[in-house]
């Protein structure tokens, strides 16, 4: 018999559609529909997630939540108070008891660290909190209280504490070292405060079984890490750290050899001034000795760069990060310009724009540049985009640049000058000097690509405006792959027009390869494009295809 009605679904219907509801909005949605609805919420299993996380919904949460926590505890198996008016009201008038029993996950946001004090010692009673989140914005002073109530929670599997103004002068975390019967079931911890080695080895051997460890060095307290006894943590397989205190990379070396573990994933990001951070023998000697399953390695290095300021530079041997084992464990160096800083990252490479199927086996030419600022002259005196470039290649040599800022052709031509190895080039916008003619600067642009065959693929991001598409009618021919982001389709056949007719029109055109990324690509688009290409008699032997987002043109 068919249903022509929704409330003629059957329960089980029900429970899976509120499982993609807050509690306060079932309650406010169906409770008051009917009879069978007040019962449906009031009997369901425990299936219900409190959550207070916008200002929208505070009115619905307000209005409803007492009778989430009056009549369902039980049925809850999330509470999360994400707000940032509301979370010391409404956590202060809820009392933890073991009715309880069914409550999994809970979060508090912005809560004050006096009232968190005197929650945490009820949540004993929670038989099955396996997942505790706590974020206070209050000026704590000593963080070891708030961890022994912490462990003193018996099931808990993950925790994640961030005390946001938390002052690395002031904060200490008094905690003993743990005795046999202290040790926790904590398999998760992520710690966003104020930490010193010493502190940090405290709080986790109460944690025998982590798994994955998250921490944020700062700390002004001197600890002499080799003064700490070593811990042996045999299932912990993934650690993350930051550091923005002077720690240097033979006291990393240190730490990570007292933590005795069998890490598969780290990630290490650093804003210290010891450029041995950047010296890749010490980081093959470390993973060969220390860390030999590591299966993904995570780096990020900021050397700051400011008016009267010494930046330090690396004087070691360049290209250093394309031996063997990079390579064979596909780990790819790659620096980028933010502002004030050039940001030195190792990550596992993954497929770039210019790779149409596989990712690149030429790895050892892999090496990227990312420039978000192109002119640090118009905020400072004495810093050029040249000292950028210039403390980059003191490391490596640079394959690929992408520019992620508008730039003009002169200032492009001047960085690629300075970086002879560069053969990819991906480009938010490009501009000329004028819209309705071009400068000389722009016809030397246009002679550099052509004579020095330097670039052979070009990404543009951003080709609206009637100047760049000037332009890149006049690059299209010196290229080999050019690839184009495109609004819709509309755009990207407007553009192959362009193009097409352009390459037609020269004699000696080296682009083989045409690519249109558009967000909702379709096959339909290719008919479309081979039926535009005919009517305008551009037609010759090429294929064309859809893969993803991007349809593809190439030819011999």
């Amino acid at each position: 018999m068919p249903i022509s009605s929704l409330e003629n679904l059957p329960n089980e219907s029900f429970y899976d559609i509120f499982e993609y509801f807050d509690a306060c909005e079932i309650y406010h949605s169906f409770s008051s529909l009917n009879h069978r609805f007040y019962q449906l919420i009031k009997s369901s299993p425990p299936l219900l997630k409190l959550r207070l996380s916008y200002p929208e919904s505070n009115e619905i949460f307000i209005n409803n939540y007492q009778k989430v926590l009056l009549f369902n505890k039980k049925q809850l198996l999330s509470l999360h108070l994400w707000s940032t008016e509301n979370t010391n009201q409404i956590a202060s008038s809820i009392i933890f008891d073991s009715s309880f029993n069914s409550l999994q996950s809970l979060i508090f946001y912005t809560i004050d660290i006096d009232l968190l004090t005197s929650i945490l010692p009820k949540l004993t009673c929670l038989p099955r909190l396996f997942s505790l989140a706590i974020d206070t914005w209050s000026h704590p002073k000593n963080l070891g209280d708030i961890y022994r109530f912490i462990f003193n929670l018996p099931k808990l599997k993950f925790v994640r504490f961030t005390a946001t103004e938390a002052d690395n002068d002031d904060v200490t975390i008094s905690l003993p070292i743990a005795t046999n019967e202290q040790m926790g079931s904590i398999e998760y911890l992520i710690m966003s405060h104020p930490c010193a080695f010493d502190e940090l080895f405290a709080i986790i051997s109460y944690t025998p079984n982590l798994r994955r460890l998250k921490f944020l060095y700062l700390s002004n307290r001197n600890v002499s890490i080799g003064s700490i006894k070593s811990m042996v943590f045999p299932n912990l397989t993934n650690l993350s750290i930051s550091i923005y205190t002077e720690i240097s990379f033979d006291e990393l070396k240190i730490f990570i050899e007292k933590l005795n573990s069998k890490l598969k994933i780290f990630s290490l990001t650093t804003i210290v001034e010891d450029v041995t951070y950047l010296d890749a023998n010490r980081w093959e000697e470390l993973i060969r000795t220390k860390l030999s399953q590591l299966e993904e390695f995570y780096f990020r290095y900021s050397a700051y760069f400011a008016e009267n300021y010494d930046t330090p530079l690396y004087f070691g041997q360049c290209n250093q990060f394309i031996s063997p084992l990079w390579l064979q464990r596909r780990w790819i160096l790659e620096i980028g310009v933010e502002f004030e800083n050039v940001i030195h990252l190792i990550r596992p490479y993954r497929k770039r724009w210019y790779e149409m199927i596989n990712a690149s086996d030429q790895l050892s030419k892999s090496i990227r540049l990312s420039l978000d600022e192109t002119s640090p002259e118009r905020w400072t005196k004495t810093i050029f985009i040249e000292d950028y470039i210039r403390h980059a290649l003191n490391l490596t040599q640079i394959y690929h640049l992408e520019i992620n800022a508008q730039i003009f052709s002169g200032k492009l031509m001047k960085i690629l000058r300075l970086l002879p190895e560069v053969n990819t080039l991906k480009i938010s916008s490009l501009s000329i000097s004028q819209s309705e003619s071009l400068f000389n600067e722009d016809i030397e642009f246009l002679d550099f690509l052509s004579n020095e065959k330097q670039i052979t693929k070009i990404c543009f991001k951003n080709m609206k405006d009637m100047n760049q598409i000037q332009m890149l009618a006049l690059i299209c021919s010196h290229v080999s792959h050019l690839e184009i982001n495109c609004i819709n389709y509309k755009h990207a056949e407007l553009l192959t027009g362009l193009i097409l007719t352009q390459i037609q029109s020269v004699s000696n055109s080296l682009l083989r390869l045409l690519c249109f990324r558009i967000r909702e690509a379709h096959d339909d688009m290719i008919l479309e494009l081979e039926k535009m290409i005919d009517t305008e008699n551009l037609r010759f032997d090429f294929t064309i295809k859809h893969l993803m987002d991007k349809i593809y043109i190439q030819w011999k």
